[in-house]
């Protein structure tokens, strides 16, 4: 029996019967598969598919919401679900970064080409500008920092040029980039690499899983002299195959070792329990409620009164027991059976930690860097972060020290103080400033022509905002002066094509989701699409009010 052997979660058997299911379609092997792994969501996936099928449709939704609930408790699905989303989330934070702060600075090149030419000769063309302004941007990267050398330069002249708003959105857009590129790159790297990490963890886990081969218990028995998880897995595996006597011995001699083991305690228990030995394991199993308040040794311990007839404390055990656990003690006390007692599994905190301890993410975040950051940027975070504030608040500072040049908003030409003498500020030409400002300066049937002219650029320029908006990702932020608003938007539309084309995973599916994994990723693509959907709305209406 599975709970009588610690094995709440039969894996093996579970697949072996899902995978006939699919042939039969059988509602009984599907439920009696959910029923032996409750923490295998592609049980409750089966369940759901079958009664789906059949008709039963509010059925099927709840086995689903099962399915769902249950990937935390699955170890292997938890892994899964976690390194696909730290992987999303650094493809979209540094793709994102970069292609915001590309944008911004693009943006902004005009004005600084044209500032960064009179610092070299006031005539010079406006192609050489251009072309200068390119040089320098494109200089890192020939001197192999790669992509990342051309962000950075990019994000001095954007800071130098941007408001504050711009300012602010590059800040978070350069923390996203350290991000993604080093600690969440090395985090997705370790929770890929975990489930192979500790080949003994591994192996313990299949034990708990009851999925263990004949590889896995060689492993086991070679590490079993120095490792004490290895010993509790070989314990555990002998009381699975009914070697009672081997099991007795092996947790006997892991009890002198973990004294202070309740799982350990509480097996050993059993043990004694099923050969009769009824005062032992009371005091097993006493010592084991002082050591860890778990609903199935006391349901045990309640078992052990009734064998010894003492009524009162039996009743007492098995009302904690209930108020701990009612499910799974009502699962065990509708078997009728005095003489069962429940095993405790392997426990799950000390196999994650394992892998987790075992587990290395550099060089998959190197892997990652490779392609963006091939340089010194790329192999020191404090490196590209010194770097990146070096370059945001130098922007800052020297944008504040002398008069940059502007655009007019009204008619697009630039405003230079140097060139035109006089400026009105930086956003207003000295014609526009006349026209609308100072009329009787000018002629009144020009006038009329110029403002016609001017107002039908406006809403030529509206009608290809409004486009823009809907077609380019974080266009319309930039186009109603919400910058942040277009970084969102940028991170949004960047996490649905991510969950979308990445929609089974980063790696193949280990046998525990089914089509839960590829669901709940797809769920976070609709999710990120009607914030996407919403920001592109409250940038078109930011822009209507200005």
């Amino acid at each position: 029996m599975a709970l009588e052997a610690g094995l709440r979660n039969a894996g093996g058997p579970a697949r072996a019967l899902i995978a006939r299911s699919r042939d039969h379609h059988d509602l009984s092997e599907v439920l009696l598969a959910a029923k032996l792994a409750p923490d295998l969501p592609m049980a409750h996936v089966a369940v759901a598919s079958v009664r789906w099928r059949d008709g039963e449709r509010a059925e099927a939704l709840r086995s689903l919401i099962s399915a769902v609930v249950a990937v935390p408790r699955n170890l292997e699905a938890t892994l899964w679900l976690s390194s696909a989303l730290l992987v999303f989330f650094v493809v979209v934070a540094v793709a994102g970064s970069i292609a915001f702060i590309a944008i911004v600075g693009v943006g902004l090149s005009p004005r600084a080409a044209h500032d960064l030419g009179d610092l070299v000769a006031s005539r010079m063309p406006a192609f050489a500008r251009a072309a200068l302004l390119a040089t320098l941007v494109l200089l890192p990267l020939a001197l192999g920092e790669g992509l990342i050398g051309g962000v950075v330069a990019l994000l001095f002249f954007a800071a130098m040029y941007g408001g504050a708003r711009h300012r602010m959105a590059l800040g978070l857009s350069a923390a996203l980039l350290v991000l993604g590129l080093f600690p969440v790159a090395e985090l997705a790297g370790r929770s890929l690499h975990m489930l192979s990490a500790d080949p003994v963890a591994e192996s313990a886990l299949a034990v708990r899983q009851g999925i263990q081969t004949r590889d896995d218990l060689a492993l086991l028995s070679a590490a079993q002299g120095k490792d004490l998880l290895a010993a509790h897995a070989l314990a555990a595996d002998a009381r699975q195959r009914g070697r009672l006597d081997e099991a007795l011995a092996r947790y006997q001699g892991l009890a002198n070792l973990r004294p202070n083991d309740a799982t350990v305690a509480t097996n050993l228990a059993n043990l004694h329990f099923r050969r009769g030995d009824v005062d032992e394991a009371l005091a097993l199993y006493s010592r084991s409620t002082g050591l860890r308040d778990a609903p199935i040794t006391w349901f045990n311990l309640s078992q052990a009164y009734a064998r010894s007839f003492q009524m009162e404390p039996f009743e007492a055990a098995l009302s904690r027991a209930q108020q701990l656990g009612d499910a799974q003690v009502a699962e065990l006390s509708q078997l009728g059976d005095p003489a069962l007692v429940a095993d405790m599994p392997l426990p799950i905190g000390e196999i994650r930690s394992r892998m987790l301890v075992a587990s290395q993410g550099t060089g998959f975040a190197l892997a990652l860097r490779a392609p963006v950051a091939p340089g010194r940027l790329g192999a020191d975070w404090r490196w590209l972060s010194g770097t990146l504030a070096f370059m945001l608040f130098g922007g800052i500072a020297l944008g504040g020290r002398f008069e940059t040049a502007g655009t007019c908003t009204r008619c697009g030409v630039r405003v230079c103080a140097r060139c035109d003498g006089t400026v009105w500020d930086s956003e207003t030409c000295d014609n526009c400033h006349r026209l609308f400002h100072e009329p009787e300066t000018t002629d009144a049937s020009l006038r009329a022509v110029r403002i016609e002219k001017l107002r039908a650029r406006e809403a030529r320029v509206e009608r290809y905002a409004r486009l823009g908006s809907l077609l380019v990702p974080g266009l319309g932020g930039m186009a109603a002066g919400r910058p942040d608003l277009g970084l969102l938007a940028i991170l949004s539309f960047g996490w649905v094509i991510a969950a979308v084309v990445m929609r089974h995973g980063v790696v193949p599916d280990p046998l525990v989701l089914g089509s839960i994994g590829p669901g709940l990723l797809l769920a976070s693509a609709v999710f990120a699409a009607f914030a996407y959907a919403a920001l592109v709305f409250a940038s078109l209406v930011i822009r209507r009010s200005q």
